[in-house]
């Protein structure tokens, strides 16, 4: 080995021994933060309250599963389909993309912050309007969705 690797080697023992010696300050981040999206709202509620109330509801002719809005083949970032079937448990598959793109807009430690009722409220921009009001019935399922089996 070289004279010159040698200091490296030498300087990175004595850095380490250094560390060591001297120790790192622990620094208390506090609790960690919610997980967003992590959360598995009531599939049951989705199928009895969510869907039928909110996300399959009409809207003065517009339904959210619509291929304008967020039917297959739009380019947005939420796809529904309006289900064929009944809604059961186990979910068929139609209900259960409904129910995984919906409950991936979720915000369940602040469900008033989620995407799911930020753009139909009109707090952000969104292509289909403002649809629903921030205190309306649909907001309140949406946040009893959370809670709910």
């Amino acid at each position: 080995m070289s004279s010159r690797g040698s200091v490296g080697v030498c300087l990175g023992l004595v850095a380490a021994a250094l560390g060591a010696a001297l120790g790192c300050e622990t620094v208390d981040l506090g609790a960690p933060p919610a997980d967003v999206n992590v959360c598995m709202p009531g599939p049951q509620w989705f199928i009895d309250q969510v869907w039928p109330n909110f996300l399959g509801a009409d809207y003065g002719g517009k339904h959210c599963y619509d291929s304008t809005c967020h039917g297959p083949g739009s380019t947005t970032a939420m796809t529904l389909t309006n289900p064929i079937e009944a809604g059961t448990i186990p979910f068929p598959t139609d209900w259960q993309n409904n129910y995984t793109q919906a409950s991936q807009r979720m915000n369940c430690s602040d469900p008033s912050d989620s995407t799911l009722l930020i753009l139909p409220e009109g707090r952000q921009v969104h292509g289909g309007g403002m649809l629903i009001m921030e205190t309306g019935p649909e907001a309140t399922l949406v946040e009893q969705w959370v809670t709910m089996p």
